[in-house]
Parts: structure tokens; C-alpha cells; sequence
């Protein structure tokens, strides 16, 4: 396939994804109240302070209900792009990395959603005081919910993260269970530094949540030692 053919492809497979979404925000446009109605559950109401902020906040969550359903085929598309320039082995090597990735993701957006974002704003609202009173704008607190989705999205990446190091042969599985027990007191010190619900419970859940992804992260970085030395050997 020439040069030309490439960029006729990729032509292809943005218009297939601009459909796609095109066509998702239409459907996220039902969405809206709903998912607005489910985010301020906690707060009651929230208010738009510029006149266009409102329309604006409906806009992103139609666009944003439209990426989650369309994200399989987005990543559909930039995989069957990509493939056609790989080898064998790293299609096979990208063949389980993406679902996993994009499994690790939901996991971690979930993980947010539903316990991290309720439990953070419930304790932000307690600040209110006689001087001050908790008055939230759509946008501000969706960009709060979507940054902390983002944020855990990407923490749950650290297993494929340590993976891939292994794989370059940057990291070791001996070293990360040699050092597990600093690693906890990493994790925990760093839940509660870094949760933004000073709760014991949520830090309790962000630990274990961490330290489980840190096993796993050993684990396959103990399954790429191993394809290793099988490959080596052979």
C-alpha cells in the first residue's frame, strides 16, 4: 500500500469515527437532563452564572455520552489503521493491550463515579459556613467530575504501564516485590495525600484499590520475564 492508499484509509476511518460520534451525540442528547439530574443529586441545584454556559455544559455531556459509546469502534478504527504496519508480533502484543486498556480505564472512571466524586462532594459541602455558601456552576463541577474520572482512568493504566517498562526491559519483577513493602507505604501515604476526601474509609478504598493494581502489575511483569526467557530459549 502506497503513501496515497494510507491517507485514503485514513480519510476513511475519520469520517467512519466523525459518523460515529456524530451520530452518538445525537443519542447523548437524550441523555442530558438525566445525567445532569444524577450529577447534582448531591448539591440539589446547580446554577449557570454566563448565559451560555448552560447550553455549553448539555453540549459536552452529549459529546461526552457520545465518546463512551463510540470509544470500541474509535479504537477499532485507530487499531485496524495501525495494524497494517505492525508485525505479527506486535499486532498480537497490541491485540490485548488495547481491551485491556480500555477495560483498566472504565474501571477506574467507575471506581470515581461512583465512589470517589459522591463521597468528594459530600465533603466539600460541609465547608459551607455562615460566610459562605456552597452556590456550584454546572461547568465547574462537571470539569470536576470528568478531571477525577480522568485522573483514576489513568491510574488504573499502571499495571500496562509497568508492563510495557518490562517489556523494554526497564523493569524487573524482583525489584517490584523485592520493594513491596515500601511501595504500600507509597500507596497509602499517597492516598492520603492525594484523595480528595480526607475520609478514612475513601482513603481506605483508594489504598486497596492501588495496591491491587500494583500486584497485577507484578504479575505481569512476572508473565513478560517469563515469555522472555521462553522466547530465549527457543
Amino acid at each position: 500500500m502506497n503513501f496515497w492508499e494510507h491517507l485514503g484509509e485514513l480519510r476513511q476511518r475519520l469520517l467512519t469515527c466523525i459518523y460515529c460520534l456524530a451520530a452518538g451525540t445525537v443519542l447523548g442528547a437524550f441523555a442530558v437532563n438525566p445525567v445532569i439530574a444524577w450529577l447534582a443529586r448531591p448539591v440539589g441545584t446547580l446554577v449557570f452564572l454566563h448565559p451560555t454556559e448552560a447550553f455549553a455544559a448539555q453540549v459536552k455531556i452529549a459529546v461526552g455520552v457520545s465518546f463512551l459509546l463510540c470509544f470500541p469502534v474509535l479504537l477499532y478504527q485507530m487499531w485496524a489503521f495501525i495494524a497494517a504496519g505492525l508485525d505479527q508480533k506486535e499486532k498480537k502484543y497490541l491485540g490485548w493491550v488495547v481491551p485491556f486498556s480500555y477495560t483498566f480505564f472504565m474501571m477506574g472512571a467507575a471506581f470515581s463515579t461512583f465512589l470517589v466524586f459522591p463521597k468528594a462532594v459530600a465533603f466539600l459541602l460541609t465547608l459551607r459556613s455562615e460566610h459562605l455558601e456552597p452556590m456550584l456552576s454546572v461547568e465547574s463541577y462537571l470539569n470536576f467530575f470528568v478531571l477525577l474520572g480522568l485522573a483514576f482512568g489513568i491510574l488504573f493504566q499502571l499495571p500496562l504501564a509497568l508492563h510495557f517498562l518490562a517489556k523494554l526491559g526497564i523493569l524487573r519483577a524482583d525489584f517490584l516485590a523485592h520493594n513491596r513493602r515500601i511501595s504500600y507505604l507509597v500507596i497509602f501515604v499517597c492516598a492520603t495525600l492525594f484523595n480528595p476526601v480526607p475520609e478514612v474509609f475513601t482513603q481506605l478504598l483508594l489504598a486497596c484499590a492501588a495496591i491491587g493494581l500494583f500486584e497485577l502489575s507484578i504479575f505481569l511483569v512476572k508473565w513478560e520475564t517469563k515469555q522472555k526467557k521462553i522466547s530465549g530459549t527457543s
